[in-house]
């Protein structure tokens, strides 16, 4: 009769056991040696801004966010951030509070990208340089970026309008016009007011406000001049359905296609 009694673990049992599944490290917030920690060598931040003022805020407070980091080689690099170890390094601390997570190294790069993006501070040519790896490299939309960096999807695209736009782009990445300026100017749907109207902005330093001014002041400049336009334009087509295309002269020709070029742009 077999019997009812089964082996109780022993000591052995539970340390071969623990030996083949290490326990969960369930700690959130690690203590780590600050020189353990190197950069990440693809952190589109180019710059890093008002460390001192970081560095008194962090002497005052304390650090009240944990910076990211992953394994690496011994040591950790750092995901998300590079002004907060920066500023714990000038002020001369040994450790500092992370968060260590285990991500490959795409994985690592997204998560500096999209860490970066969330910032007030970055420059424009930062700002584009991570959209584009987002939208143009890693075929993001505009709303998963927008989930990503806790934007709105139309935040997004007004922005990679912007840094694709051939009059407003080289202005702004010169840092000679704000973004959100530039995103004002994009109504103008006229590529040389465009031009003249970011020319001015940068020279003047516009702000939003100033861009809505002189947009509703264009726009009812040109409802004053449209009736009179329309019977120029009427008269126009009267005159050119009566030509003889046969006689017309070589010069007549190519004016009557820049013609047609600038009608199909207004158009």
């Amino acid at each position: 009769m077999p019997s009812n009694t089964t082996k109780r673990p022993s000591l052995a049992d539970f340390k071969r056991a623990t030996a083949a599944v290490p326990p969960v490290d369930d700690r959130l917030v690690h203590q780590l040696p600050i020189g353990s920690i190197q950069p990440s060598p693809r952190n589109p931040r180019q710059h890093t801004d008002s460390i001192d003022e970081l560095a008194d805020s962090l002497r005052a407070h304390g650090l009240l966010q944990p910076v990211v980091v992953r394994r690496q080689r011994g040591g950790y690099e750092l995901i998300a951030g590079h002004r907060r170890l920066q500023a714990a390094n000038k002020l001369g601390w040994t450790e500092i509070a992370a968060v260590v997570r285990d991500e490959t190294d795409d994985q690592a790069y997204i998560l500096t990208l999209v860490e970066n993006l969330q910032r007030e501070d970055l420059s424009p040519k930062e700002e584009a340089a991570a959209l584009e790896v987002l939208i143009r490299e890693r075929s993001w939309s505009t709303r998963q970026v927008g989930e990503a960096i806790k934007r709105s999807a139309m935040y997004v695209s007004r922005r990679l309008r912007v840094f694709d736009d051939p009059v407003l782009a080289p202005i702004v990445l010169a840092n000679k016009l704000p973004v959100s300026t530039a995103e004002e100017l994009l109504r103008e749907p006229d590529v040389d007011a465009r031009r003249e109207l970011a020319k001015q902005a940068s020279e003047e330093s516009w702000e939003r406000p100033h861009v809505r001014a002189a947009l509703a002041e264009r726009n009812a400049a040109l409802q004053q001049r449209s009736p009179q336009l329309a019977s120029q334009i009427r008269a126009l087509t009267i005159e050119l359905r009566r030509l003889d295309r046969s006689s017309l002269p070589r010069g007549l020709r190519r004016d009557l296609v820049h013609l047609v070029q600038v009608a199909r742009e207004i158009v």
